[in-house]
């Protein structure tokens, strides 16, 4: 993917793009639609997953589904099977506005993407496989966007990208300085600074995330090396040089593919934490806002310091009793401050939200926009979580909540609506998030963001 941009002040990232060069690489996933090869592949795989969900989504007449349904989808999907947070398509993204500028910000741009291919398919319907062209296309801004760093990450060292690397520590260094870039963006701002980016990585080596970041990076590489060799010859006894760029390519395009998933876990760290704070009488997924700062002024650790203001932004703050304030712990856990390369463009690794493998578990038996109050209550009294054991017999609360929204929609239940997102909160109370309340107009911001508006 080509790309056009503008520079931006603080970091020297490129943050703005071509509309047209980003259109024309919509058009040629589309046309992967109709050919072979790897692309029709990749597309193929895309679809098989998601399938399920696709089938479950309410449609249009003409059987295909709008574009706040396509964006409901590519916003579960990155953020189940990649651990993505993508601004512009996340719930808190806008409809991009058309102008006559030819470039874009970055963080308009999926929206952008969705918008287009709304407009080429105006007289056919958006279909699995137009789902599947959006999450393509989606996946090649955000490995662009991971290769222009890794551009910067050679030039940071005066290494050319047409030859090959000459030694083990020039692809360390180049790797080591493309992560620092990714997950700690200020730090771009040091590229054409030796001393400085020098300092900038040796602070990172006091980091955790970013030393687990390096060891995943080693283990990803020991893989391609394997695969690289066995593809060239696999009787060879010569250990294969990874330093090519294509190879550093592929290295760090599978890095951004799978980290979210491998930091996810200490997202899972982070959540047997916070439920240690719960009450014993409590199993509603919701800590006593004294408990949650409990830890911090006993000086057990430093976790949870987030001020109420900035919890109730991310929605994770419940008022219900003002004289008993709580955390909504699966609200806190998927929110903006727990997100890492928040600065990075349009994607960022977020927490994984677990209830959208549990959503997918009843698509995947349900394969319907609605379903019965029994159907769905037998299904997810056999549906385990991380939490929650199974089989279990659900409440008749649980049953009676169930039964109140069927009645409101003909007898059946909308599985893609608030009022059964609302449900699934109470029968996964650590799994799945609380709804935003409809008048909470402000969008999630992440740590840095709130500090800016403060």
């Amino acid at each position: 993917l080509a790309w056009v941009g503008v520079a931006d002040a603080s970091y020297g990232f490129l943050t703005r793009m071509n509309r047209d060069l980003v259109a024309q690489q919509l058009h040629t996933e589309l046309a992967a639609l109709l050919g072979h090869g790897t692309s029709r592949e990749r597309l193929t795989r895309l679809e098989d997953v998601l399938r399920p969900m696709y089938v479950s989504l309410p449609k249009k007449k003409d059987g295909g589904i709008d574009q706040g349904m396509a964006r409901y989808a590519l916003n579960r999907y990155f953020s189940a099977h990649r651990g993505w947070h993508i601004t512009g398509i996340s719930y808190d993204g806008k409809r991009w506005n058309e102008s006559s500028s030819t470039t874009l910000l970055k963080s308009e741009m999926p929206a952008f993407i969705v918008e287009v291919l709304e407009e080429h398919v105006a007289h056919k319907r958006l279909g699995l496989g137009e789902l599947a062209v959006l999450a393509a296309t989606v996946e090649d801004l955000v490995h662009s966007e991971a290769f222009e760093l890794l551009s910067m990450a050679y030039e940071a060292h005066n290494l050319s990208t047409h030859e090959a690397l000459e030694t083990q520590w020039q692809e360390d260094l180049v790797m080591m300085t493309f992560v620092t870039f990714y997950l700690m963006p200020w730090t771009q701002k040091a590229r054409n600074d030796s001393s400085a980016l020098d300092r900038a990585i040796k602070r990172a080596y006091r980091n955790r995330a970013w030393n687990q970041a390096m060891l995943w990076s080693d283990d990803l590489k020991g893989a391609i090396k394997y695969e690289s060799q066995a593809e060239h010859n696999p009787f060879s006894k010569t250990s294969a040089h990874f330093g090519t760029y294509p190879l550093m390519s592929r290295l760090v395009e599978q890095f951004i593919d799978g980290y979210g998933m491998f930091q996810d876990n200490q997202c899972r760290e982070l959540k047997n934490v916070l439920m240690d704070l719960e009450g014993w009488e409590r199993n509603d997924g919701r800590v006593l806002l004294s408990n949650f700062y409990s830890p911090y002024l006993q000086d057990v650790h430093h976790y949870f310091l987030e001020r109420p203001e900035y919890l109730r932004n991310l929605g994770s703050l419940d008022e219900t009793d003002p004289n008993r304030p709580s955390v909504i712990v699966p609200n806190y856990l998927y929110g903006r401050n727990f997100c890492m390369a928040t600065d990075s463009g349009i994607q960022s690794f977020c927490c994984v939200d677990q209830c959208n493998a549990l959503m997918e578990a009843l698509e995947r038996s349900i394969a319907h926009p609605v379903a019965s109050p029994g159907l769905i209550a037998e299904l997810v009294e056999a549906l385990p979580s991380d939490t929650v054991a199974a089989p279990r017999n659900l409440s008749s609360s649980l049953r009676w909540k169930l039964d109140t929204i069927a009645e409101q929609h003909g007898g059946h239940v909308p599985l893609h609506g608030r009022l059964f997102a609302q449900w699934m909160h109470h029968a996964f109370p650590n799994e799945c998030p609380q709804p935003r309340a409809l008048d909470m107009k402000e969008t999630p911001m992440t740590h840095e963001e709130w500090r800016a508006r403060r």
